[in-house]
């Protein structure tokens, strides 16, 4: 696992399953253990999440990720930067400004996100 590995599944996997709406992709980055943690403290699992984005509507209009930096620990990647969102949910479009930290891991072949915290940003 190189950064360029774990950046190409971030950016251009994940984060472009989210904004595809692509369930399928994210079940198969999405660790079997899987952990996000919201801004406001609330923590789902995958089946959570992946229930949530399908139930609740909501759309990722847009995600840029800046000041990225990637640490790699034998099979486990950290990611931290910021992140600039543009969302909506029912119709609602809403803007977010993040800190976040992506833990992704080795799992065989491929790269698993593992956890996912952001931290809202003014």
């Amino acid at each position: 696992m190189t950064e360029a590995d774990v950046l190409r599944t971030h950016i251009d996997l994940f984060n472009g399953a989210l904004k595809s709406r692509d369930w399928d992709q994210l079940a198969a980055i999405y660790s079997e253990d899987y952990m996000l943690v919201r801004p406001d403290g609330s923590v789902l699992n995958k089946r959570e999440v992946l229930k949530d984005l399908r139930d609740q509507g909501l759309v990722f209009h847009s995600i840029e990720l800046e000041h990225q930096n990637v640490r790699i620990y034998g099979t486990v990647a950290v990611l931290t930067g910021e992140s600039r969102t543009v969302t909506s949910r029912h119709g609602k479009e809403s803007q977010a400004h993040v800190r976040l930290v992506a833990v992704y891991a080795q799992e065989g072949d491929a790269i698993r996100l593992i956890h996912f915290q952001s931290t809202a940003l003014s």
